[in-house]
């Protein structure tokens, strides 16, 4: 195989593969964190160590999933319903990436998807650690709010699914996980076709 032919597939491999070579340490990172805190110790889920770059795409997206959880709270509170008002800040948060995976979907925009599916997974996550916490009420609220106010305190106490905090936060982990493994194969699905312009003297 010369050096050519060498160049031509590497080049088509990272055309193809690209998106998902820079998904995997944040994949890889965000399961270690969802590791650690579920298994271990609930602060992981504030105070894990994001080495940079990853660092800043976390309080990013992070601070992008706050804004949009509290936005979900704001928006519904309008209907006067107690319970969608508390459950609408977790359901707004995974409703906005649900949407924009739905765009790049219908505009078959592969790297743009997998960008989606991660941003699906890592909400996830994200809702499962507040989930994680709902007995033990430690992690901090925002605007120092008591711990009354805990949004799936509130509900599962409401639901009495209290004792299942933890394993309701593990199953959404574990669906994350298959979302973030969604995200890494997709380009295995989709194929790019070229558009070629034939001009046939018949």
């Amino acid at each position: 195989m010369n050096a050519n032919r060498v160049k031509y597939i590497a080049i088509a491999f990272l055309k193809k593969w690209w998106g998902s070579l820079l998904l995997i340490p944040f994949i890889w990172y965000s399961l270690d964190q969802a590791y650690l805190a579920l298994q271990f110790n609930i602060f992981f889920a504030i105070s894990y160590n994001f080495p940079f770059p990853i660092n800043i795409v976390y309080i990013f997206f992070d601070g992008f999933l706050l804004t949009v959880h509290e936005a979900g709270h704001t928006f519904f509170s309008i209907f006067g319903w107690r319970t969608l008002t508390i459950l609408a800040g977790s359901l707004f948060q995974l409703f906005i990436p649900l949407l924009i995976l739905a765009y790049c979907w219908l505009n078959r925009l592969v790297v743009g998807l997998q960008f989606a599916l991660f941003l699906v997974g890592f909400s996830l996550i994200d809702v499962a650690f507040y989930i994680a916490d709902a007995s033990q009420r430690q992690l901090p609220l925002l605007g120092n709010l008591s711990k009354e106010a805990h949004d799936w305190h509130n509900l599962l106490l409401k639901w009495h699914m209290l004792d299942h905090d933890h394993a309701i936060a593990v199953s959404l982990s574990i669906i994350s996980v298959a979302i973030f493994f969604t995200a890494l194969i997709l380009p295995c699905f989709y194929t790019k076709y070229k558009q070629v312009n034939l001009k046939l003297n018949i």
